[in-house]
């Protein structure tokens, strides 16, 4: 059983800075997937990194001698992990795609049969630092979008609030606030769009006024309800896990790493009903103090690990 006891804080931990996202429990997925049990395979060990991103994962995957393709829907990760890997070069693969099909996308690129794939949820802190779409409500003046694809997406933040029912408004945000949040916050919706249409994120910090999110800035929790909507996160999430334990071969592992309840659920209710497999985190592993210091964005992480037989 894989176990992960943090061990506690030293004083002298800053944060790290760095132009690349901060991925999170790099080393613990690496030891997660145990490459080497594959050493005798005449061919190096294959492994799919279905959330890109810019690459921390993809990195240390390749680093441990892993025949990899990454996949991201974001076509600025891939062009930055691109850089980043390019030591690389040639034993890595980079597509862009939705990893709903994940199955579809490896047997296109000669990865029907893997032994790892690694999950890495949710979306990059680039996104809220560094991006013009609307993930951050640090930015009040940016379009209200948040699509990692405009290509292939047609539905923006905006339209979502624009356009649904007040009862699809509430499950919307049901999925990271309790009812009486999302109730309040459809309300606020409805009676805003008659005045004047969402545009940016302003537009809807507006009406976040007085909503009471422990002790988080009223719109973290309605933000992140947005962007899964907008992006389909859990239901491509339920879609691909099916997809992806039909790629790994006896032996082969899946890593996941979840932020937010909502995700966690899915994961483990796939893990714990999934046929042909086995759990190695009965409890997920949770992150060190030292890597929540040096990268806050690991504090609500849960990784999970399941094996097919």
């Amino acid at each position: 059983m894989l176990q992960s006891p943090p061990p506690k804080p030293s004083k002298s931990l800053r944060m790290k800075t760095n132009k690349y996202h901060e991925s999170v429990f790099t080393d613990e997925v690496i030891k997660s997937l145990q490459l080497g049990r594959f050493a005798h395979l005449k061919r190096r060990p294959r492994v799919i990194d279905a959330t890109l991103a810019t690459g921390g994962h993809a990195l240390a995957a390749l680093s441990a001698g892993a025949q990899l393709l990454a996949i991201d829907l974001d076509s600025s990760m891939i062009k930055l992990s691109q850089s980043r890997l390019k030591a690389f070069e040639g034993q890595f693969k980079l597509v862009k795609g939705n990893f709903r099909k994940i199955d579809e996308i490896a047997q296109e690129n000669g990865f029907d049969k893997v032994e790892g794939i690694i999950f890495d949820l949710g979306i990059s802190n680039l996104h809220f630092k560094q991006d013009s779409r609307g993930f951050s409500f640090a930015e009040p003046n940016a379009k209200l979008d948040m699509r990692l694809d405009e290509d292939s997406q047609g539905v923006s933040a905006k339209d979502l609030l624009n356009a649904l029912r007040a009862d699809q408004l509430e499950q919307v945000f049901s999925q990271t606030m309790d009812m009486g949040n999302a109730r309040e916050i459809a309300r606020r919706v409805l009676t805003q769009r008659e005045v004047k249409p969402f545009e940016t994120v302003g537009d809807f910090l507006g009406i976040l006024g007085g909503i009471r999110e422990r002790k988080l800035h009223p719109g973290t929790r309605a933000f992140l309800a947005l962007r899964m909507a907008v992006n389909s996160e859990l239901e491509n999430l339920k879609a691909t896990f099916p997809r992806a334990l039909g790629l790994l071969v006896p032996g082969g592992r899946l890593v996941v790493i979840s932020f937010h309840s909502a995700e966690d659920a899915i994961v483990k209710d796939f893990f714990k009903s999934a046929q042909g497999a086995k759990v190695l985190t009965p409890k997920p592993l949770a992150p060190s103090w030292e890597e929540i210091s040096n990268n806050p964005r690991a504090r609500s992480a849960k990784l999970r690990v399941l094996e097919k037989i």
